[in-house]
């Protein structure tokens, strides 16, 4: 239950960031989380289809790749007019992260590098927060409640595996204590930004 529970809400956290991504034009995610999301999504089907032991895996990773795909072209649609050396470091991300990942599922770290990418990922929406603007709007909340908890179900669903139960933990602590900051933040529903005074094109 707690694994259809994780698989449900983060489809519902890549949903809430396009969602955010179409109304305010501009990425609600940080660029390092972009990039290793989208490169473990692909190892990930990759192996699945590979070593494809049930239909249930297949399915979820064809659709979180396919929510990742949109997130990544919203992203560089947005980010069109910026420097092509940004450009550059995401698709080197990509590429390096792509390599390690397969190195790592290789050697049977599938699921601890998905929980090193969770809080990866957790530390990086946190600092996220000081340096790109984050609309103060209920699909914001909605996608720091529905990370918080699809985390929290794979941290209970896999919490006896080694190294997991700490990760977990760390997570946990990271995405509270984004929520918290989100909502104690500034801002209006309209799309004002929290940080009012940071410059973007």
């Amino acid at each position: 239950m707690l694994d259809y529970l994780q698989a449900g809400f983060w489809s519902l956290t890549y949903i809430f960031l396009i969602v955010y991504a179409v109304k305010f034009k501009m990425h609600g995610i940080p660029l390092v989380a972009i990039c290793l999301n989208f490169a473990w999504e692909t190892v990930a089907l990759a192996n699945s289809l590979i070593y494809m032991r049930s239909i249930g895996p297949l399915v979820v990773h064809i659709a979180w790749l396919s929510l990742d795909l949109i997130i990544v072209a919203l992203y560089l649609f947005h980010e069109k007019n910026s420097p092509k050396k940004q450009k550059l470091i995401f698709v080197s991300g990509y590429i390096g992260s792509t390599l390690l990942f397969v190195l790592l599922f290789k050697c049977g770290y599938m699921l601890l590098s998905s929980f090193c990418i969770d809080l990866i990922m957790a530390i990086d929406f946190l600092l996220f927060l000081y340096s790109h603007r984050v609309c103060k709007h209920w699909i914001s909340y909605l996608i720091a409640i529905a990370k918080l908890l699809g985390d929290m179900a794979a941290w209970l669903f896999y919490r006896n595996e080694p190294g997991i139960n700490t990760i977990g933990i760390l997570v946990l602590i990271c995405n509270i204590s984004y929520l918290v900051i989100l909502l104690g933040k500034k801002g209006n529903e309209k799309g004002k930004s929290v940080h009012s005074t940071h410059r973007r094109k």
